[in-house]
């Protein structure tokens, strides 16, 4: 690494890397301003940061963390009758490191109301083939991209990589040694590909499919092997996702973590009622690495952990 500036220490051609990044930053807001989304602005410092058992928040002092994702305000915000929303902001999660993490990155959430993942997934496409296409954005990729991209589900994609059908037969610990070992190699032979049609217990905040309860409604886009995109249709019985937030609870209690404590405003505005929709969230730190070839994310970011 050579200095563009002295004592600063930044990447070769970095100054290049912003501007390109900007051009994408510009290009994205330009693409949902045109399909009509409400940009929208949620606290970064946050009472709940939700409950996941893989996902650490960082303490924020008093009670607070800073958020981990926008999520949980922006879907109350669809309360307010609001179609379309998006946002581009800063999320946080503890011990994040290493080529593909960063304890804050950056991170794109869109909501659409009266759609579901199957329509996130066409509107998600048509955001890559404008970012890819459109002068303004001014990209010079380094994959050859063919649209429509590759759909495959979870379960085709175990069957035919690792010989088992995980939704059927569900085992965690074998679901994220197969992952790593025999599935995320596969996945980095395609520029870009669809999997979807999870295994329930991965439902997070996706609703179950009506026609097969062991699977749910989300997908996850990767280019190149890395993950770019999680999407859901949104799962809006206030019943169902207290009772998910509650096992998750004992979950990390049982892994040694911090109990979070329920978001019960986020349950009440479930209550309330929000409209049928999904919604998606895309790493852009990871986005622009692989629109550029990149392969650590401190050559996306300004000041990553290791450049403070």
């Amino acid at each position: 690494m050579t200095g563009d500036a002295p004592g600063h220490f930044f990447p070769d051609n970095f100054a290049k890397t912003l501007k390109v990044r900007h051009r994408i930053l510009r290009a994205i807001r330009n693409y949902f301003d045109a399909a009509d989304y409400l940009e929208v602005e949620t606290p970064m410092r946050v009472l709940s940061p939700g409950i996941d058992p893989y996902i650490d928040a960082v303490h924020a002092g008093k009670g607070h963390y800073l958020s981990p994702s926008p999520e949980l305000q922006m879907k109350r915000l669809l309360t307010l009758k609001l179609p379309r929303i998006y946002q581009i902001t800063h999320a946080f999660r503890e011990n994040e490191k290493g080529e593909l993490h960063n304890p804050e990155f950056t991170i794109l959430e869109w909501y659409r109301c009266e759609t579901d993942y199957a329509g996130i997934m066409a509107e998600t496409e048509q955001l890559l083939y404008y970012l890819l296409h459109d002068s303004s954005a001014g990209i010079e990729v380094t994959s050859a991209y063919t649209f429509p991209f590759l759909r495959i589900s979870v379960d085709d994609l175990f069957k035919s990589r690792a010989y088992w059908e995980p939704s059927r037969q569900w085992d965690e610990d074998r679901f994220y040694l197969d992952w790593v070992e025999k599935i995320e190699p596969y996945l980095k032979a395609f520029p870009g590909i669809f999997v979807f049609d999870f295994p329930a217990p991965l439902a997070s905040l996706a609703k179950r499919k009506d026609d097969n309860p062991l699977l749910c409604e989300r997908f996850e886009l990767f280019m190149s092997g890395l993950e770019i995109v999680n999407a859901f249709t949104e799962l809006t019985d206030p019943i169902e996702q207290e009772l998910r937030f509650t096992d998750a609870q004992k979950k990390r209690i049982r892994m040694g973590k911090d109990n979070y404590e329920i978001d019960y405003k986020f349950i009440s505005a479930l209550q309330h009622g929000i409209p049928a929709c999904a919604g998606a969230a895309v790493g852009i730190d990871r986005l622009i690495m692989a629109l550029l070839g990149l392969n650590d994310i401190s050559l996306v970011q300004t000041f990553p952990a290791g450049r403070l």
